[in-house]
């Protein structure tokens, strides 16, 4: 019986050893989850507004796809967020007027990695430009979609202008 004790002591204290090994890993782990850089804590992406020579014009948000980080539950959390499609969302009847031959500045809250600039017509087609925001190759009443990327995710940004 005095062996079988020494191998159910053996085998609990090599359990606590083992545990004990476990729980330091972890520890350690936390530790250096807590030192990592955290991109982004904002539950949305960056507001945009374009800068059309003096005038600021202001964007609205459509569908958007977000990771952050929530601080509360100590983990990353998303949200996925849909809208109606841009030609439904604003029409281009109270469109502004802006000057073709201006100057357009996108102004982000956070500067994206890369966005890209589309056209839609009346009938919900949408058309690619592959190019900066350039005022000039458009005439009258425009509806403009800028879908932004970055590393937190993705967003739609509409506005309609009458291009003059």
């Amino acid at each position: 019986m005095g062996e079988k004790f020494k191998i159910i002591g053996t085998f609990f204290i090599a359990a606590m050893l083992l545990y004990g090994c476990g729980t330091a890993d972890k520890q350690t782990g936390d530790q250096a989850d807590h030192s990592e850089p955290i991109h982004s804590q904002s539950q949305s992406p960056p507001a945009l507004e374009l800068k059309i020579g003096d005038d600021i014009i202001r964007t609205y948000r459509g569908s958007y796809s977000w990771s952050y980080y929530d601080s509360e539950e100590k983990s990353m959390s998303g949200i996925e967020a849909e809208s109606i499609p841009p030609h439904e969302m604003i029409s281009t009847n109270n469109a502004r007027k802006v000057d073709r031959h201006a100057d357009v500045a996108l102004e982000f809250g956070e500067p994206p990695l890369s966005y890209q600039l589309f056209v839609w017509d009346e009938a919900g087609n949408r058309t690619a430009y592959p190019i900066a925001f350039d005022l000039s190759e458009h005439e009258g009443p425009t509806l403009f979609e800028i879908f932004a990327h970055w590393e937190q995710g993705q967003a739609s940004y509409v506005v309609a202008l009458d291009v003059e």
